[in-house]
């Protein structure tokens, strides 16, 4: 796929992340702690 780079920096500035499917339980919880799995998706980042 080529994409020039004027076309990617448009796309990074219109993204919005997606809505949480899940407010309430434990998916829920797993969502607001764990990182994304580029990553690691771990549940305590300890590099703060």
């Amino acid at each position: 796929m080529e994409v020039d780079e004027k076309e990617l920096e448009t796309r990074r500035r219109n993204w919005k992340a997606p809505e949480l499917r899940y407010k309430t339980g434990v998916l829920a919880k797993y969502a607001a702690l764990v990182s994304s799995a580029s990553k690691g998706a771990i549940t305590d980042d300890f590099s703060k």
